[in-house]
């Protein structure tokens, strides 16, 4: 039901044999690109055990390529998150350009503040090119960006070692021999540690798990077999068991049945979501229990300067008759939402007539500091920092969609006919000739299956792999992460397994086996269709959703946020979100466009 085997116990010698070797060179590649020793062993350790966990798969395909992708991947997220509470890089760590560094540990210093000031991907690809002794094509893999943009970075990266004077070398740029034995400077430093035997047992107790879920008895079992009984054609089928309607526990774990081989967890009702455990990570996140513009009008207005506080969350608010303007969460500054004082953004105009401003889970970069939104024939960059905005001419007026591609440097806008890939350093724009998409990965239904697809780190489609279990018909936008996972609404066919369940979200791997999971709202009459709306991934492979609800004495629907942990089968609650404020003084409404 879950592909899960027992393990063989040589595999355990051969994963500690490799690890034992890799996990030097894992930590201190971490510590660097992170910066942070603590954050740096966490990523290594995490990396070993992703290793550990998929061991027959990651032996037979080539462990160093599965490690190199893990680790960096999660480095470069890790210290992306990491940038998100810190308002500027310590002055005291940065070496006088103007000096030349004698003694090692003035080099050191030096080489330190050259890879602080560079961008986390950036640094990632001068420790897999110098460090680590990968070629472009393979740095370029392992961080899935294309190779032109590993040569640049690699650029960038040795600019910053001259610029901090580390080479006594009168100001020119070091050869890749000489960056590489700056960068052991500080690797170096890193202490060794025992990291493959934890990596073990911590997979280990994963698999364990996993097979418990597995034979959980009774309820879960009869339901897997009623399904496959409905599948094949059975006859008479078994008593069907009455699935429960919320968590079975205290701590937000899901019930669960299985069709055709595919996890399904039973979500509660509207009722049962505030009895749903607090979400853990909802402080480092910044997430508050209230989320939205809030009621005072009028809202306060962003600094004309800018500013450096990351953003949360961006709101849409209608300040004239089809004119928006964004409203900026900076909880880090302020506890007050601050609205963007630009030129008014106009929803597109579609085939039917209906106009709808939209925000997507890319609007807001990797780094929390610049927004895109679509326009009628335009995207619009605006630079939180400055408070500058700049329009990019597209010559497509049915613009809908438009977000950040992972390199973060290339915008993806796409309407029904077209995708674009847009420089928003030069403002150069690109028709694209095959699929686009500003994520790592989607979900998207081909002729006959749904499909996981893989894009590169400019936006450009690289693979897809067919979805295993039943029909899907997924729809809205599609949220992934840096490990590989994708999300999307979907619906699915009523099955007595699920006691008529038909929508909800499906998670997938794509970088494994394409097993999807599923979580199924409830079929009460206070769920929509439509129900649930993927936001972001946050950390741990959980998924930010959107719940909405009706009823009661309110025209629009009632809005949680939740978090699903796709590993552990958990559901919590996050927070309430505004709801929509048309009608407000000073035409300062709240439309109830949102984004993480």
């Amino acid at each position: 039901m879950t592909g899960q085997r027992p393990r063989r116990p040589d595999e355990a010698a051969d994963f500690g044999e490799f690890a034992a070797a890799r996990q030097g060179p894992a930590l201190r590649a971490a510590v660097l690109v992170t910066g942070d020793r603590p954050a740096g062993e966490r990523v290594a350790l995490g990396a070993l055990v992703a290793v550990a966990a998929h061991w027959a798969a990651a032996r037979e395909d080539g462990p160093d390529r599965w490690l190199r992708r893990v680790l960096y991947r999660d480095a470069v997220s890790a210290a992306t998150a990491a940038r998100v509470d810190e308002a500027a890089t310590d002055g005291a760590l940065h070496a006088d350009p103007d000096t030349d560094p004698d003694d090692i540990g003035e080099r050191r210093d030096a080489v330190r503040a050259a890879l602080a000031g560079l961008e986390p991907r950036r640094r990632a690809v001068a420790v897999l090119r110098w460090l680590d002794e990968r070629t472009e094509a393979e740095t370029a893999e392992a961080l899935a960006v294309p190779a032109e943009e590993v040569a640049a970075d690699l650029e960038v990266a040795r600019e910053a070692l001259t610029a901090h004077g580390a080479l006594h070398l009168g100001g020119r740029a070091p050869s890749d021999g000489e960056a590489r034995d700056l960068l052991e400077l500080v690797a170096d430093e890193v202490p060794d540690l025992a990291l493959a035997a934890p990596a073990w047992a911590a997979a280990d107790e994963r698999h364990r798990t996993v097979r418990r879920r597995v034979v959980v008895g009774g309820g879960v079992a009869v339901a897997g077999a009623v399904a496959a009984m409905a599948l094949t054609g059975g006859d008479e089928p078994l008593p069907l068991p009455r699935p429960s309607t919320g968590p079975s526990t205290a701590d937000g774990r899901l019930p669960e049945v299985s069709v055709a081989g595919v996890r399904i967890l039973l979500a509660p009702d509207p009722q049962g979501e505030p009895l749903l455990p607090l979400y853990p990570d909802a402080p480092r996140l910044a997430l508050s229990p209230r989320l939205g513009p809030g009621v005072d009008r009028p809202l306060q207005i962003l600094s004309p300067a800018g500013s450096t506080a990351s953003v949360r969350a961006v709101y849409l608010i209608q300040t004239g008759a089809d004119a928006y303007r964004p409203a900026l969460s900076l909880p880090r500054q302020t506890a007050q939402v601050q609205l963007v004082a630009m030129a008014p953004l106009r929803p597109t105009v579609l085939g039917d007539g209906t106009s709808v401003p939209r925000l997507g889970p890319r609007t807001i970069d990797a780094d929390r500091h610049r927004l895109v939104f679509p326009q009628p024939g335009a995207v619009v960059v605006l630079e939180v920092r400055s408070a500058r905005t700049r329009r990019i001419p597209v010559d497509d007026d049915g613009l809908v969609e438009a977000g950040w591609a992972t390199d973060g440097l290339t915008v993806v806008a796409r309407s029904a006919e077209n995708g674009w890939l847009v420089d928003s350093r030069s403002g150069e724009v690109t028709r694209a000739s095959t699929e686009v998409h500003a994520g790592w990965a989607d979900i998207a239904v081909a002729p006959g299956r749904a499909t996981v697809r893989t894009f590169s780190g400019s936006g450009r489609i690289t693979g897809a792999r067919e979805l295993t279990g039943p029909d899907l018909d997924v729809y809205g936008p599609s949220i992934s992460n840096i490990e590989g996972w994708a999300c999307r609404a979907t619906y699915f066919g009523a099955m007595p397994a699920t006691r008529s369940r038909m929508q909800g979200l499906v998670a997938v791997q794509g970088d494994l086996r394409p097993s999807p999971r599923i979580l199924a709202a409830a079929p009460t009459s206070d769920v929509p269709l439509g129900a649930y709306r993927p936001l972001a991934w946050g950390p741990r492979d959980t998924v930010l959703l959107e719940s909405r609800s009706v009823g009661g004495v309110f025209p629009d629907p009632a809005t949680r946020v939740l978090a699903w942990d796709v590993i552990t089968d958990r559901l919590y609650r996050v927070g309430e979100v505004d709801r929509p404020h048309r009608d407000a003084p000073d035409e300062q409404g709240f439309t109830g466009v949102w984004a993480l």
